[in-house]
């Protein structure tokens, strides 16, 4: 394990003053996997110190991480935070001999919306702005991802209602196509990367169910995936629970 990390802060990636980066890596010379943590908080909360503790473990672990910023809603609506993070590992990738990394270990990781995010990333095979091809992470780690958002007042709980129409800006009704782009499930296809995936089995935020979809949907095309629900766990888990996601996550990247 490495005593001393190489830390960049506030790295941008793109013209919004919300689009930036901190990168944390080992001090070594060797070319690493990135994980990127991209964090929760419902699309409309949240920042990119909530994952610095993470990203300097995964220092200690041997891997290089970015604690990814993102544009919010209701400001920045649909698809402006998917488009973010698709930019963010266009940007990475782009930059990989300056930040001495491995370009085809980009590994997505997030919690909640995060999770939607991450799954997002490694999916959507469009850029959700310009319309050209995306950049897609090469493996994708999602936490209670919340994956399809179609149908929200029969697939999800009420408490989920609010900060779902303020991402999409619209009701479901009245514009299905729009969240149906927006929902990982829709974007499943065979050429898709690693996926592990977890959810707490009572999770009162997001249904358990989000993820069994995904995990079903993934195997049915031929994806690796690997499901774990976590017996007893609710949105925020354990610390027991968390160290078993952070143990498993470092087994899968590991196997990339």
């Amino acid at each position: 394990m490495n005593e001393t990390i190489q830390v960049l802060r506030a790295q941008a990636y793109r013209g919004y003053p919300e689009c930036q980066y901190d990168f944390v890596r080992p001090d070594t010379e060797e070319r690493l996997p990135v994980i990127v943590y991209i964090h929760g908080g419902g699309w409309i909360s949240g920042d990119r110190s909530m994952y610095r503790d993470e990203a300097v473990w995964a220092c200690s672990q041997g891997f290089a991480a970015v604690c990814a910023g993102y544009r919010l809603a209701p400001l920045y609506p649909f698809p402006a935070a998917v488009a973010d993070i698709q930019a963010l590992i266009h940007h990475l990738r782009d930059n990989a001999d300056e930040l001495n990394i491995l370009p085809d270990a980009i590994i997505a990781f997030g919690n909640s919306a995060g999770g939607h995010l991450a799954c997002m990333a490694g999916l959507c095979q469009q850029d959700l702005e310009s319309g050209a091809p995306a950049e897609r992470a090469n493996a994708v780690v999602s936490i209670c991802g919340i994956t399809d958002l179609r149908d929200p007042t029969q697939a999800h709980y009420p408490l989920a209602f609010s900060f779902l129409d303020q991402f999409m800006a619209s009701r479901y009704e009245f514009d299905q196509e729009r969240w149906s782009l927006a929902s990982p499930l829709c974007h499943v296809h065979e050429k898709a990367g690693p996926f592990l995936i977890f959810h707490g089995s009572e999770d009162e935020i997001v249904p358990p169910d989000q993820a069994t979809k995904l995990y079903t949907a993934l195997c049915g095309v031929g994806v690796s995936a690997e499901l774990y629900e976590m017996p007893g766990e609710s949105h925020a888990f354990s610390m027991a629970a968390w160290l078993n996601i952070r143990q498993k996550t470092v087994d899968f990247i590991r196997t990339l």
